[in-house]
């Protein structure tokens, strides 16, 4: 009931000594001391508290056997015809479902069209025959040669697009 690591009054150690001699009865002096002395009533409390069984002896390989007495014990669950024909008609639809979706996929693939179809209404070659007095220089492109204009050059470009020359029509 001592540890080493707490000291103990002379008192508490010839109190203790007593009550693990006889818990139930240590002595008068012992009685009077526990009166006073919380930390040895408990003491006594905790020593009578204590199993004095002994550890119940298991047989030789019982725990070894146990696994395999508990599993002899279940329901034997071996697979049905029924239930192996579920699993036969589940994996049929899911292969169908797949052969659908992949031919459709491949079919799609196939015949692919345009979202949207650009239509213009003149080729994009006669942009030099509508407007030939275009303030470009021959051997730029035309898309760089509008950011180089000035305001004023865009609004004359933009006025002459917009009221084509009889001729133009």
């Amino acid at each position: 009931m001592r540890h080493a690591s707490l000291p103990l009054p002379e008192a508490c150690e010839r109190i203790l000594a007593a009550v693990e001699v006889d818990p139930l009865d240590p002595g008068p002096e012992a009685e009077l001391h526990m009166n006073s002395c919380t930390a040895c009533s408990e003491a006594r409390v905790l020593y009578l508290a204590q199993e004095e069984a002994p550890q119940v002896l298991v047989p030789a390989g019982y725990f070894d056997r146990l696994p395999g007495r508990v599993l002899g014990k279940l329901p034997n669950r071996r697979p049905t015809l029924a239930h192996q024909a579920r699993s036969l008609y589940w994996a049929a639809a899911a292969a169908l479902l797949m052969a659908v979706g992949a031919g459709a996929f491949w079919a799609g693939r196939a015949n692919r069209t345009p979202l949207v179809e650009a239509t213009l209404p003149k080729p994009a070659d006669t942009v030099e025959i509508t407007i030939p007095d275009a303030p470009f220089h021959d051997r730029d492109e035309d898309a760089a040669q509008i950011q180089t204009l000035s305001p004023d050059e865009m609004k004359a470009l933009l006025k002459r697009m917009d009221d084509p020359t009889p001729s133009q029509r």
